[in-house]
């Protein structure tokens, strides 16, 4: 009897224990929340450091509010949307739609075939083509057209008309 006990003690402190060790839980971001963010994308945010989930943003930088939805705001960076605690300012989501690096095909193919070059001030990563220029399509990655801005490519997310990389 003796032996069950402390066993079962054993377990119920190495259990908590183990539950106590988890100081971290994120919670689930309403689905229109996420869908106002990637509507409604922002001016891009240089952040220090590795961007996560419980990854304090700064006091200087803006966050914005999202409407319907008290208690979050959100920046973008790297041309990536963030959600943010407004409560102590932690990123609790972390969108996916960034995808990882730009295929190396897509920056040959863009590099290969230099299109007319529009007049846009300051092209960066982040920004946001306006419709009213015409976009060059990558056919072997639809997801992807570009522009020619000062001479060099700039390669667009074709559902945003975000700048995802530049030359």
């Amino acid at each position: 009897m003796n032996k069950v006990l402390i066993l079962t003690a054993s377990a119920f402190l190495a259990t908590s224990g183990f539950a106590l060790a988890q100081d971290k839980v994120y919670v689930e971001v309403p689905q229109p929340a996420r869908d106002y963010v990637i509507a409604h994308p922002s001016d891009p945010v240089v952040i220090d450091g590795e961007l996560s989930q419980g990854y304090v943003v700064p006091q200087t930088v803006t966050v914005r509010p999202i409407p319907d939805s008290p208690g979050y705001g959100y920046i973008y960076v790297d041309g990536r949307p963030v959600i943010v605690s407004l409560e102590n300012r932690e990123v609790v989501y972390l969108s996916d739609s960034r995808d990882g690096p730009v295929p190396d095909d897509v920056i040959t193919y863009v590099e290969q075939n230099p299109v007319d070059t529009v007049a846009i001030d300051d092209i960066t990563t982040g920004a946001i083509v306006p419709d009213d220029v015409d976009l060059a399509p990558v056919p072997s990655q639809p997801r992807y057209a570009y522009i020619y801005v000062d001479g060099g490519p700039a390669l667009v997310d074709t559902r945003t008309r975000r700048v995802v990389w530049v030359r």
